[in-house]
């Protein structure tokens, strides 16, 4: 019995001031389905227990079906669930340690490193024509190196610097801090947000993806509506299965992800909560996230507790179930089901595919970071105009 389950049966036995004892299936441990050797009203799993008359009333919830509604009765709707999709879980498509060397496109590598080959330069070469500044070419590359990499640093070998070569360490600690600011916002989001390439996004790509064996569990109520469905999608999925019923019907007492992670092909399509409970289970067990649900769900729907046909409790239920649901039930069970839910979740924003905007992160081009350049560029043309008057007013004074 899941954590749901038993908040609702406790809350439920509190109020209606009864005691219950819990019967398990010996057959399926699912809600079931019509049994097609028995026939003639026969059924599996809990709702075999409440045709038989075994027992009184389901602690498991799930869809209404026709078929259902003629075998059994039926509560008020108290908590929604969907159908979800688990996959293995993806591996991050960039980390943080390769981001390091591919943040920027090898067009921009080159033009960063023969900006920090040429400013040196230039320094060392206005330093020696004006006789001003530091004119120790090695001195002025560690100066340059140490401004670069964050860790400081100053030529002080003169007080007094030509305004050219002032102009040159304003233009390259403006492009500097530029570049500095691109890559470190780019670092953080792939830290943050990285992003997972999984083997499908929707159930839309399980049924065009033949290659894709898409697991269900057997007896259960995803089974049914996938069985009973009128959707095309869930139709070509389910014939898919029924191809292969001893591999793609899975017994309710299995593994969950386990099972999933036998083949890398697999995806497994069953109850949001349940699927949510075993990636929990299996995180605490292994310590390690080995399994996920796709964020965008493939149905909700609205689930029902269920008694005996014309049951003499289905109505003192029904009405304790509504005052409760006015009380707020459905919230509660909602936030327990919040509060345990699997750390293992990825959201939309992290998949790849789809619109740019969820795609992987692109390298920095030369284009992104083209002001950069042409700002660098331009302060180096003014600082050569300034210089050249420098040396024009030197050698006037020298005359």
């Amino acid at each position: 019995m899941g954590m749901i389950e038993s908040q609702l049966i406790a809350v439920i036995s509190q109020n209606l001031n009864f005691t219950y004892e819990i019967i398990v299936p010996t057959d399926v441990l699912e809600l079931g389905s019509p049994d097609e050797k028995k026939k003639n009203g026969a059924w599996t799993g809990v709702f075999g227990q409440l045709v038989r008359d075994e027992v009184d009333l389901s602690i498991s919830f799930g869809p209404l079906f026709y078929s259902r509604y003629s075998a059994v009765d039926v509560t008020v709707s108290i908590i929604l669930d969907d159908i979800s999709i688990m996959v293995p879980y993806p591996k991050a498509i960039n980390s943080a340690g390769s981001y390091l060397t591919g943040a920027f496109s090898p067009m921009t590598q080159v033009f960063l490193y023969v900006s920090f080959g040429l400013v040196p330069i230039a320094l060392w070469i206005v330093a020696l024509i004006t006789k001003k500044g530091e004119q120790d070419l090695g001195v002025i590359f560690m100066f340059i190196a140490a401004v670069a990499l964050g860790q400081g640093g100053y030529l002080r070998q003169y007080g007094h610097y030509s305004f050219a070569i002032r102009l040159i360490h304003g233009s390259w600690l403006i492009a500097l801090l530029v570049i500095t600011y691109a890559f470190s916002g780019q670092l953080i989001s792939i830290i943050t947000t990285p992003k997972f390439d999984f083997i499908v996004r929707s159930i839309e790509d399980v049924a065009a993806n033949q290659d894709i064996q898409p697991l269900i569990v057997n007896e259960s109520s995803t089974q049914a509506e996938f069985e009973d469905s009128s959707n095309p999608i869930f139709q070509a999925i389910f014939n898919r299965v029924k191809e292969n019923p001893n591999k793609l019907l899975v017994p309710s007492s299995s593994e969950f992800v386990d099972l999933l992670l036998t083949e890398p092909n697999q995806v497994l399509i069953m109850s949001g909560m349940l699927a949510d409970s075993e990636i929990q289970e299996d995180y605490r067990n292994n310590k390690v996230c080995r399994a996920t649900l796709l964020p965008k769900v493939v149905k909700s729907t609205a689930n029902s507790l269920y008694l005996r046909k014309d049951s003499q409790y289905t109505l003192a239920l029904n009405k304790e179930l509504l005052l409760l649901r006015q009380a707020g039930l459905s919230e509660y069970l909602d936030g327990t089901f919040g509060q345990y839910s699997s750390r293992c979740y990825i959201d939309q924003k992290s998949m790849t595919g789809g619109s740019k905007q969820n795609g992987p992160s692109s390298p920095l081009s030369l284009y992104n970071l083209r002001g950069v350049f042409y700002t660098i560029g331009y302060l180096l043309l003014i600082c050569f105009v300034v210089f050249v008057c420098e040396f024009m007013w030197h050698c006037y004074r020298q005359v």
